[in-house]
């Protein structure tokens, strides 16, 4: 397809969706669309119009005049309605005239109805322009930030850290306990945050933005004399609060400006959100992993990240070079025992407290072993693929009513499988796979290796330890995938066996 193509497609888009506007009544002039769409027993007036970019755009609304409708969360920054949701965007719906207008009327009855069910999306952020600074203002959470002086200390990779308890609102240096100035680094900025509670429509000026946060003729002096060049907003709508970190400037006539800068919440529950449904039920389990070469690197990585509050890895070996192409760790850690490399990988990403991580070279041969493993964790994963290691840890579990996962790549990485033993609820042992090694694949060799290096493809050890990391998180949760476990196929077989179990 040419680009004449792809401009072919879009003008009959466009054309297309200006013939459904005037079948509906709308008229063009001075470049926007104007109609009517229903609002109760009578009609509105709107105008329209088609960005650019439409129809990979959506179209945009206003009322006609301006106050024809409420300002509230459901109107963009010009004044246009909220009709696309940014998560609505699965398809280009907007394109279709009679559409777009059937959803400007259900606009208009939610508006009447004061936004009856409103979803509590904290984006007041949208409601400014953005700041010309490219730094992210980091904030640990809203504890003893409420109405307060603060600053933010410049850090790595061009991140703000806001400082609590180190707050001021001049350059002026103080006197330390031991009678020195305290050293205030380049670039550090000053602010005050203002706790607005529930905010019913988001503010369009700074006259709004000061009656909002009920900002004091000082705290405006400050902004003005420029000794506060950040203001935040604590602000709370639906039961949920969020914080808007306002980058704030006056000209020489002393009309100030306010632009959003990008900010980032740096807490656990920010971190938790994005962990997946249950992972608060997760951070006070105990996982061992027994094995953390390539897959049991990755394992471990997932189940942090899922909310998994502590871990044992338990390993022998050391990182070699080699290993890189498939383990999680970094070439930084080559030499050292692939426990460490992973305790330091999982650490250094700010996922898990280093003290709730411990690393063992024991031998899990040993049933003793075993057993005490199992006695002091939620759930034990082996993903040695040694069957000794499988077989003593199965022993183990089954006489003392316990369960583990054991998780492998056969047949050159083709086939994942994951074992739960002793299967649950007396279910059946999953079957041996019968697919047969792709003989069009070579055997490599390396030296120190007595056996042939496993061709197995990252990506397919990545799919295991996801695979594993969901089942684990299954059972620690109690509400287990399956019994006896699952095996699954990356490829279509096409010598015999093709079914995936489980």
């Amino acid at each position: 397809m040419t680009q004449a193509d792809i401009d072919e497609i879009v003008a009959h888009a466009r054309q297309r969706f200006e013939e459904g506007l005037l079948k509906a009544g709308f008229s063009e002039r001075d470049g926007m669309w104007h109609g009517q769409v229903p609002r109760g027993s009578n009609g509105v007036e709107v105008r329209l119009g088609l960005p650019s970019t439409f129809p990979f755009a959506p179209p945009r609304v206003y009322p006609v005049p301006d106050d024809a409708a409420p300002w509230s969360w459901h109107r963009e920054r010009d004044g246009a309605l909220c009709i696309v949701a940014e998560d609505d965007h699965d398809d280009l719906w907007w394109a279709d005239a009679p559409t777009i207008l059937e959803q400007a009327a259900a606009w208009f009855a939610g508006a009447d109805v004061g936004w009856a069910n409103d979803r509590p999306d904290l984006d007041l952020d949208r409601y400014f322009g953005a700041a010309s600074e490219d730094s992210i203002y980091i904030y640990e959470g809203f504890d003893g930030l409420r109405n307060s002086n603060v600053r933010f200390e410049p850090d790595k990779n061009d991140t703000m850290l806001l400082r609590v308890g180190q707050a001021a609102t001049t350059r002026k240096r103080k006197p330390t306990g031991r009678g020195k100035p305290e050293k205030i680094p380049n670039r550090t900025r000053f602010g005050y945050i203002a706790d607005v509670g529930s905010v019913a429509a988001p503010p369009r000026s700074w006259d709004d933005i000061v009656a909002l946060a009920k900002l004091s003729d000082d705290t405006i002096r400050r902004i003005k004399g420029g000794s506060i060049s950040v203001l935040g907003l604590i602000y709370d709508r639906g039961g949920h609060e969020g914080l808007v970190l306002l980058e704030v400037r006056s000209d020489a006539s002393g009309t100030i400006s306010a632009t959003r800068l990008l900010s980032a919440s740096n807490t656990p529950d920010a971190r938790r959100a994005r962990s997946g449904p249950g992972s608060q039920h997760l951070s006070d389990k105990r996982v061992a992993i027994v094995g953390v070469g390539a897959l049991g690197s990755f394992i471990a990585d997932a189940l942090v990240r899922s909310g998994v509050g502590s871990l044992t890895l338990v390993d022998h070996d050391l990182l070699l070079p080699g290993n890189l192409v498939r383990h999680h760790a970094s070439q930084s850690f080559v030499g050292l025992p692939k426990t460490t490399a992973v305790k330091c990988e999982l650490v250094a990403a700010g996922l898990i407290d280093p003290a709730s991580v411990r690393t063992s070279s024991i031998e899990v041969r040993d049933t003793t072993e075993s057993l005490k493993l199992l006695g002091a964790h939620e759930l034990v994963i082996n993903a040695t693929a040694d069957f000794a290691v499988t077989a003593a840890l199965h022993k183990a579990a089954e006489a003392i009513g316990a369960h583990i996962l054991s998780v492998a790549l056969q047949n050159s990485g083709e086939t994942i499988r994951v074992d739960v033993l002793p299967p649950l609820a007396d279910a059946e042992l999953l079957p041996n796979s019968t697919r047969p090694r792709d003989p069009s694949v070579p055997e490599v060799f390396e030296p120190g290796c007595g056996s042939p290096i496993s061709p197995t493809a990252p990506y397919a050890v990545m799919e295991a330890a996801g695979i594993a990391a969901r089942h684990a998180v299954a059972m620690l949760l109690g509400r287990p995938i399956h019994p006896a476990g699952e095996i699954r196929h990356i490829f279509p077989d096409t010598r015999g066996e093709d079914a995936d179990v489980g």
